[in-house]
Order: C-alpha cells, then structure tokens, then sequence
C-alpha cells in the first residue's frame, strides 16, 4: 500500500480531526439555516458516553432531504471549509448513495475498496431523512430496489470481497457473481444516483414514516415520523449538537438497551487506515 511515507493517525488523532471537521460543519449550517442531527453510532456516542464511543473512528450525521439536497447544492458553490468537500451520490468516482463531506487533509485506505481513486480523507457521512410508506409491504419492496443498486454499485465499484464463513455470506457471493453483467453495463456511480433518486422519491407522501435509504439498515432505520419532529442539543465532546428529539426510542430500535456499554468481543469498529497528506 503506497502511503507516500505519511505519518498514521491513531485513534485518538482520528478522532480528534472528525470533532474538528463536526465543528466545520455545524458552523457552515448555522451560517446558511441548514438543519440536521447526530445519527448512529454518533448519537449513540453522544447519549451513552458524552461523545465518541470509545473505538469508534467516524461521524454519523443525518438531513431531512431538503436540506439534504440544499446542502449539496450549497457547497458545489461555497465549500464547507477549506478542506472540507462534499460528494454525493452520482459524482465521478464516489462510490457511495449517500453524501460525505471529505476532509482533503487525509487520505483513507479502506479494507473494502479497491481502486485507487476511491481512496478519500477521513469524512462525515450524511445521510438523508426521506419519508417511507405507513405499509410494511411497500417498504419492503422500496428496500428491494435500493439495495439491488447498492449491490450493483459495489460490484462495479469493486467493493467486495470474498467471505466463506456462513452460508448467508456464501449466498450474498453469488449474488455479487449474479450481479456483474448488470455491473459490467452500469457504472457504478450512476447506480449510485440511481439509489438517490429512489430514496427521494416520495416527498409529498402522507401519512408517512421517516428512514434512511441512502444506505438502509433494513427496517432498523425506518421510524414514526414523531422521532425527528424536532431536535435538541446533547452534549459530544466539548460542543453540543443537534440530535432528534426522539433519541431515545431511535436508539432503542436500532441497539436495543443501548445504555449497555458492549463486551471488548461484541464491538463493532471500522477496518481502515488514517493518513495525513500533509504534515505542515
């Protein structure tokens, strides 16, 4: 792996600089009347520990999709910073259906990426906050169709890898095999775009849930529309950030009694690798 001979950051360096570019972003979305809050294991972070879960490396954020939307527009015109840049679904070479805002001071060699030019900098995930069918069968057919072109977006991005410890593994091989004629004809960001477009399909639906489908946790990130009907600032690091009103029963549906701090064997951590570009 070329590095370049960049110094690696280690966990507390890693999340020291995500808490720095937070900072960023909470400051550029006061300034334009953005909205947003801490999402995941960010939330999660913020609730049971005040900030980062301790082995945690990345910042969770979620949008309702106009502001979303806004938000991507905004900075293809104002940056969010001066090493902060966004991507979205759609952009040459982002292999992703949901938005980063990347720090262009770091570069990330993920476990799961193959090709160079997905490499990026350490980065806040943003989701989007669309609104889902009341019926349980129409979601299950919604979430049929984005994860098709996830799937396909990862084939053709080369985001996979081979796994043979279960049979649930060995079935989801085959379906990636299944999958690369499609992949061979899509490039990888328009299934990307076309996860988007899918999950911001329905703004004008009512009655309605609200959920992630950027990069959907199955019926996990599907919520009564009450969670998010407003939000209120929590305590994370040495700041306070926005988070939805309804944290608790978020958090609940997503970890169960999240209050628990998990066994060291039970913790879930991400597999990459933090460099500086630069170290003036």
């Amino acid at each position: 792996m070329e590095t370049n001979e960049k110094r690696e950051l280690s966990l507390a360096e890693i999340q020291a600089r995500e808490y720095e570019l937070l900072k960023q972003f909470d400051a550029y979305c006061k300034r334009h009347g953005l909205t947003y809050c801490l999402c995941g294991g960010t939330l999660l972070g913020a609730v049971r520990h005040k900030g980062f879960i301790p082995w945690d490396d990345d910042i969770d954020l979620m949008m309702p999709r106009a502001d979303y939307e806004r938000l991507r527009d905004l900075a293809r015109k104002e940056p969010v910073s001066d090493c902060l840049f966004v991507r979205y679904p759609g952009d040459r070479g982002y292999p992703y259906g949901f938005m980063k805002a990347v720090d262009a001071r770091t570069v990330v060699y993920e476990r799961n990426i193959m090709r160079d030019e997905q490499r990026a900098g350490l980065a806040l995930d943003i989701f989007p906050l669309d609104r889902m069918y009341t019926a349980r069968w129409k979601n299950r057919l919604l979430l049929a169709r984005v994860k098709f072109w996830i799937q396909v977006g990862k084939v053709g991005a080369g985001m996979i890898r081979t796994e043979r410890d279960s049979l649930k593994k060995r079935l989801r091989n085959l379906v990636m095999l299944l999958l690369r004629p499609v992949a061979a004809c899509v490039p990888y960001e328009k299934a990307m775009a076309k996860v988007d477009r899918i999950a911001a399909g329905r703004q004008t639906l009512t009655p309605y849930i609200l959920g992630n489908l950027g990069w959907p946790n199955q019926w996990k990130d599907m919520f009564p529309k009450e969670v998010f009907e407003r939000y209120v600032d929590l305590d994370f690091c040495e700041g306070r950030f926005p988070c939805p009103v309804g944290y608790d029963a978020y958090l609940t549906q997503l970890y169960g009694n999240y209050m628990r701090v998990p066994r060291e064997g039970e913790r879930v951590a991400h597999s990459f690798r933090a460099y500086w570009r630069d170290e003036a």
